[in-house]
């Protein structure tokens, strides 16, 4: 449901009911019933929501054909125990870890096949006492995962960051050659397993101006970059790089490769954005299942207005049900 003051609750509604997912999957819902009726209410999402009980439930038969015929679409909802009340930011942060912590709990339990999360708010985290910056890091800790890593897809583009929410500042002391070189190796991984590209094609870019010009302006890739990229050829993966990030957009450099792994948060957000708008899904790499989420944050200034637009959401839940159907879980990154 994700943070219950953002726009969270209102683009999962919406997206339930949108011609592109409405009866495709057998959606769960973790979160709270009465705060997905009130946004059902306030967007005219024609839904029933089903309290669930984790013990009891039993994926097939718990609600599955319910409402058939009838206007209003059958959804169950599991609202994690003990979850708290209020809008506080700590209320708020709490409640979106227990909803993550929750879903984390129904795949890695195998009565989920994906898990696609709504946006939670980093400094309502911090308000509850979660060190985590995000959901990447929050489910790579829930998961014991050895990495992890955001890719953001659309059908225009694939491309993962070697760092992700971290100050400009503090980039070149957070990259490392294992570090890069660890990045490639899941995100080739991911393409292959993910995405059934048997023998895929990935190019890796630059963190400095002109990839540092031989030194002039950083040495990042050098002693960092150029390593990482030759590692990973030995390991056997296809790639190329490090390319100066401006002209490998703008000539269309990207089209030529099936994935590309980009040095930080903007340098990679900003083509996707621009290439597929709302329409570009978060995936998490490295994570037992599949993990999506849409491409936006909480936008509180437009929650709980009915103004929400839901196709980030709507395209999250297509493409981890395509990725979901097409693996055997656990998904395994050895």
């Amino acid at each position: 449901m994700g943070d219950p003051a953002g726009v969270g609750p209102e683009v999962v509604v919406k997206a339930l009911v949108s011609k592109e997912a409405a009866g495709r999957f057998l959606p769960v819902v973790v979160g709270s019933v009465r705060t997905l009726e009130r946004a059902a209410r306030l967007t005219g999402a024609k839904l029933e929501f089903v309290p669930l009980d984790w013990n009891d439930w039993q994926p097939p038969a718990s609600f599955a054909g319910r409402g058939a015929g009838r206007v209003a679409r059958t959804v169950g909802v599991l609202t994690p125990a003990g979850m708290p009340r209020g809008s506080s930011a700590r209320a708020r942060g709490e409640t979106a870890f227990a909803c993550v912590n929750e879903g984390v709990r129904l795949c890695v339990a195998g009565r989920a096949r994906a898990l696609v999360t709504a946006p939670i708010s980093k400094a309502t985290l911090a308000a509850a006492g979660l060190r985590c910056t995000g959901h990447t890091e929050m489910l790579r800790i829930l998961c014991g995962a050895k990495r992890t890593v955001m890719m953001f897809a659309s059908d225009e583009l694939r491309v993962s960051l070697a760092t992700t929410h971290v100050p400009v500042a503090r980039l070149a002391r957070e990259l490392s050659r294992s570090g890069v070189e660890g990045v490639i190796t899941l995100t080739h991984r991911a393409v292959r397993m993910l995405f059934g590209i048997a023998s895929p094609r990935l190019a890796v870019l630059a963190l400095n101006p002109h990839a540092g010009e031989a030194g002039l302006l950083g040495r990042e890739e050098e002693s960092v970059i150029v390593p990482a990229v030759r590692a990973a050829r030995r390991k056997g993966a296809a790639v190329e790089g490090p390319f100066p990030a401006d002209s490998f957009f703008s000539r269309g450099r990207w089209r030529d490769f099936d994935a590309t792994v980009a040095m930080y948060h903007d340098q990679a957000l900003i083509p996707a954005k621009l290439l597929a708008g709302d329409r570009v899904v978060n995936v998490t790499l490295g994570l037992p299942f599949v993990r999506t989420s849409p491409g936006h944050g909480t936008a509180e200034d437009l929650a709980w207005r009915g103004r929400a637009e839901a196709e980030g959401m709507t395209s999250a839940i297509l493409l981890a049900g395509h990725l979901s159907e097409k693996v055997r879980l656990p998904l395994r990154w050895d």
